[in-house]
């Protein structure tokens, strides 16, 4: 696979992710938050599960192999899903697309914490300007929205550092386990992590009551946020280290912005301008610093 291959499939999965957080409010609006996710990775085994049959597609599963895929759904799907779905209640898609892209530097912070990969100067100014451009988006959101933005913000951060560690674990299992596997394990995961909190929802609701656009809403969720993000994701990392596929996690306020604005009209105010400038350096920096990097590398 070649780096822009492989770049591809990780910026469109990132922007699918950012745009489907638009999505998610809308089917909120009629659908519990525990049910929704139940029925989005349920959706989600269907259309995955033909191809399990595969031999090529089963080879490396093993119970390491689903403790990884477990841990994955757990992060990425389960605390993901919860702060996202909760988060995007009280406050905005575009606020909320906003902070997912300090997801690049708290990668970079982890793989430090975790890995103890070395962090240099640049490294550790972007962090800095992600976690300035969070906190004015905070301060900005609650002299406008009250006191509610800053709740959904904090939610929505708690679903970054979610991502973050998704991000690691998916790195490792990708070199040794089919694209398409993974997507399938970490969906069924998902399913059952949900599954208790969702019966009771599930039992109470009914289900008549939400119209027909918004069931064609969550079978658009479940398609590209659970189905074609993961196997786009899956399919570049395996190819890419976790900090450079990192950087691609700063493309999900694109998506979430524009989807939040064309489809819910929602306002892009200063408070997100800001924000986003803020973070957007933060991911530019990134970038420069793992270039530098490669290249010192490659000198030596």
């Amino acid at each position: 696979m070649t780096p822009f291959f492989a770049y591809s499939c990780l910026g469109l999965s990132m922007l699918l992710v950012g745009g489907n957080i638009a999505v998610g409010k809308l089917v909120l609006a009629e659908v519990p938050v525990f049910l929704f996710a139940l029925l989005r990775f349920l959706i989600a085994m269907l259309v995955l599960a033909p191809g399990m049959l595969l031999p090529q597609v089963r080879r490396g599963l093993d119970r390491s192999a689903g403790k990884g895929l477990f841990l994955q759904a757990f992060f990425g799907c389960f605390l993901f899903s919860l702060f996202m779905l909760y988060g995007v209640v009280h406050t905005s898609a575009a606020s909320a697309g906003i902070i997912t892209s300090a997801t690049p530097s708290l990668i970079a912070l982890l793989a430090w914490l975790w890995l103890r990969e070395r962090i240099g100067g640049r490294s550790l100014l972007a962090i800095a300007l992600a976690v300035g451009g969070i906190a004015v988006l905070n301060l900005l959101d609650s002299r406008e929205q009250g006191t509610g933005s800053l709740l959904g913000n904090t939610l929505v951060l708690g679903a970054v550092m979610a991502e973050a560690i998704f991000a690691i674990f998916s790195r490792r299992l990708s070199l040794s386990l089919h694209p398409w596997a993974m997507a399938f394990g970490v969906n069924l995961a998902g399913l059952l992590l949900f599954l208790p909190l969702a019966l009771p929802q599930g039992l109470a609701f009914d289900w008549s009551a939400p119209s027909a656009t918004t069931w064609g809403w969550l079978l658009f969720y479940a398609i590209s946020a659970s189905v074609l993000s993961f196997l786009l994701w899956y399919r570049g990392i395996g190819q890419v280290p976790a900090n450079v596929a990192g950087l691609f996690t700063g493309l999900m306020p694109v998506g979430a912005a524009l989807v939040g604005v064309l489809l819910l009209g929602e306002r892009f105010g200063s408070g997100q301008a800001l924000g986003m400038a803020l973070v957007l350096a933060a991911i530019a920096l990134g970038g420069l610093a793992e270039r530098k990097a490669n290249l010192m590398a490659q000198d030596a």
